[in-house]
């Protein structure tokens, strides 16, 4: 790559950055990224034996809840913390080193995620490149995805799935590499690994990813001995089987609870892919829902000419990636399949084949199909930078209205359910207000109650108290959380 190009790959990222950046500023930290805020300083806020709410059975006021936030125990209460978070421990390992040179504000954990997202750009545009036949292929799948507005959503977040899919890719990079150099004994294959595991240990649907590479390579060379390759990661992955057990006896109810069909999994599997290429954390509106498919089924049709083999044996992997989904579901009574960012990994899958139409089939067709998905993804992306799509929840507007609509002195904030809801409006509160989980209101309370519940649609969770107090109360409704005065 010349000079040139270079400094324009290295503009693009920069623009990418500073945008990204700007709109990590833009909201507080909601719901997921509570989990996350209070992890990285030891603090458990799940409603588990050993979390800040066992025992509790006093009024605290903001300052308190404040106070625990600014101690570090995050070495002292790891082994606690990660059993209740339910998740493997890479991400916080990692994200606490981070927070060492940047802090732990909205810009400085968020920034982490934006930098894995931006590296993930990287390993694929050099891959792609090395890969590619003609020149402008690999800035074309790069252009498609620095256009996808599900991946801006989820690299401005302070969650795994940035790091997930960073491993993700290169996981997919080397097995490619050493694949082709059909050695064992190279750097390729040791980076391979490495990156399998790490994926792993960083989430747990990574699984699904690992053994779809290995269905593929089992459709494309048959059975050979490097088909059990794939095991390594596992092998090294089933020490932490004992900690999942026990996180499993913490997660004994889970907000993805209950199995539905084979046929709604395969369509929700489905409608996941289309969110997954245009709309984050909402169902996508009907044109763009038709213009992802028509693009999804001009790039097959065209494969279909040139790759047959190849487009065959992808389209068979993206469909048993589902499958294994569903079947993870059906035996632990779940429905996950409905939740596109889970199962993200699957956009390599996607983009390798949207790599191939653009290098082999015809010019003018598959160009055509890269710049509409462009220019449809350039009206999502600023919409969700403007706040005016898939906003977080609204933890730091409510403390704010709350600070100026309220008299600390006369008011008591009483919070449903107990847990992120509660931290994160107090981690924003300038005034020192009385706090209080819902099921520990007195009767004697009164008129000095403002109830303050969060909406996340987890019916086991919400709703359970005091619905009658709330319809004589003044509503006012925020992003994902609901507060009546």
């Amino acid at each position: 790559m010349n000079l040139l190009s270079k400094i324009a790959l290295a503009t693009v990222f920069l623009v990418y950055l500073l945008l990204g950046l700007r709109h990590s500023a833009q909201q507080g930290f909601w719901h997921d990224e509570i989990y996350t805020l209070t992890f990285l300083n030891g603090v458990s806020v799940y409603d588990f034996e050993g979390s800040i709410w066992s025992g509790q059975d006093t009024l605290f006021d903001a300052n308190d809840y404040k106070e625990i936030l600014r101690e570090d125990h995050f070495y002292d209460h790891f082994s606690t913390q990660i059993l209740h978070e339910g998740h493997p421990p890479l991400y916080f390992m990692f994200l606490k080193i981070w927070s060492y040179s940047f802090g732990a504000t909205e810009i400085a954990l968020r920034s982490f995620s934006l930098c894995c997202g931006i590296l993930t750009f990287l390993v694929l545009f050099n891959l792609f490149r090395v890969k590619s036949k003609r020149k402008y292929t690999a800035w074309v799948v790069l252009a498609l995805l620095i256009a996808n507005p599900f991946l801006f959503y989820f690299f401005t977040e302070a969650r795994m799935y940035a790091l997930a899919l960073l491993l993700a890719a290169l996981s997919f990079k080397y097995w490619l590499e050493y694949k082709e150099q059909k050695k064992i004994k190279s750097s390729a294959f040791l980076y391979f690994c490495l990156s399998s595991v790490g994926l792993l240990y960083t989430h747990y649907y990574g699984l699904f990813f690992l053994s779809s590479l290995a269905f593929f390579e089992l459709l494309s060379d048959g059975i050979k001995k490097s088909i059990f390759n794939h095991g390594i990661a596992l092998l090294c992955f089933l020490p932490w089987g004992f900690a999942i057990r026990k996180q499993l006896d913490f997660h004994d109810v889970h907000w993805t609870d209950g199995i539905i069909s084979f046929g709604e999994s395969i369509v929700g599997y489905f409608n996941g892919i289309v969110q997954l290429l245009i709309s984050p954390m909402a169902n996508p509106f009907l044109y763009e829902q038709v213009i992802i498919i028509a693009i999804i089924l001009l790039a097959v049709s065209l494969l279909l000419i040139k790759k047959r083999k190849f487009i065959a044996i992808l389209l068979s992997t993206i469909f048993m990636y589902g499958i294994q989904i569903y079947v993870f579901d059906q035996i632990v009574e779940h429905h996950s399949i409905l939740v596109p960012r889970y199962y993200m990994f699957v956009l390599i899958f996607i983009y390798w084949g949207l790599h191939k139409m653009i290098d082999t089939t015809p010019q003018i067709p598959s160009l055509l199909a890269a710049a509409t998905y462009i220019i449809i993804s350039s009206i999502v992306i600023p919409q969700i930078y403007q706040l005016d799509r898939a906003p977080k929840q609204m933890f730091r507007e409510v403390a704010a209205f709350t600070d100026g609509q309220l008299d600390p002195e006369t008011r008591v904030l009483v919070f449903e359910p107990k847990g992120p809801l509660l931290i994160g409006i107090a981690y924003y509160l300038q005034n020192n207000f009385k706090l209080m989980t819902v099921d520990q209101i007195p009767s004697n309370l009164g008129t000095s109650a403002v109830y303050i519940d969060e909406r996340l649609g987890v019916s086991y969770r919400e709703d359970n108290y005091h619905q009658d107090q709330q319809e004589e109360l003044e509503f006012i409704p925020f992003v994902g959380v609901l507060l009546y005065k």
